[in-house]
């Protein structure tokens, strides 16, 4: 299946849209800073940043609709499952982290290695020892807590 889209505009709406999402998640996420210096807080910097990709957002629908500067690009779906399946993977492998570090981190290394379709199972191997050995580094010399 293949999808049809124009750059500038999906990008603008979609920069737009986080934009105002950043800028509404804002002040939940970051605290007040009482000592603040001239109306400089620790919000000022993501506030900023998020009106900034606003602009740039208004920026490229104005390119895109206005100015009709819009490159038709097409998207085979079926190309990009694989790509997709992986992402899937990070965001498991992000869950999977809360419970146990070991185990999420072996299995990650291993898809990783399957999706690239490695065959040497020294490779394998490799990523099992690896990870063993940063597991004791962290928890047992550095005395860092890990799930």
């Amino acid at each position: 299946m293949k999808v049809q889209y124009r750059s500038n505009l999906s990008a603008g709406v979609f920069s737009l849209i986080l934009a105002v999402i950043l800028f509404v998640l804002i002040p939940s996420q970051i605290g007040v800073d009482t000592q603040a210096v001239h109306g400089i807080s620790s919000r000022s910097l993501p506030y900023g940043l998020s009106a900034l990709m606003g602009v740039c957002g208004i920026g490229l629908l104005f390119q895109s609709l206005v100015l009709k500067k819009d490159k038709v690009k097409e998207l085979n779906l079926k190309n990009e499952g694989k790509g997709f399946l992986y992402m899937i993977c990070l965001l498991a492998y992000g869950i999977g982290f809360n419970y146990s570090f070991l185990i999420s981190t072996y299995l990650l290394g291993i898809i990783t290695l399957a999706f690239t379709r490695c065959k040497k199972v020294a490779y394998y191997v490799i990523v099992v020892a690896v990870v063993t050995v940063l597991y004791f580094t962290f928890t047992q010399l550095l005395h860092v807590r890990l799930p």
